[in-house]
């Protein structure tokens, strides 16, 4: 691979991984901070606390050994975040 492909792959990784993972985590924490706060104060921690691994994983995609690692970890970081989403759904009874 080339280095600019490696840059590339890089930056797609850690714009586009980073943004799902937030989201994700976002999301995880809107439907589990009910439980002890608000809604609206969940809601809003969760958007907050949502940054953090946004920027985390921007650091660790430039910080890997290789693109490709980079990648398989963001992406394996996000499934799980999403597969906790998709769980919390349904104890909860939540959204559509």
């Amino acid at each position: 691979m080339t280095r600019k492909t490696e840059i590339a792959l890089r930056v797609v990784t850690a714009v586009g991984g980073g943004y799902a993972l937030a989201a994700g985590t976002a999301a995880a924490l809107s439907l589990a901070l009910p439980a002890v706060q608000d809604r609206a104060e969940a809601v809003l921690t969760a958007t907050m606390a949502a940054l953090l691994p946004c920027v985390l994983t921007v650091v660790m995609v430039f910080a890997a050994a290789s693109a490709r690692r980079a990648l398989a970890w963001t992406a394996g970081l996000t499934a799980a975040v999403w597969a906790a989403v998709s769980l919390l759904k349904s104890m909860t009874g939540a959204g559509v």
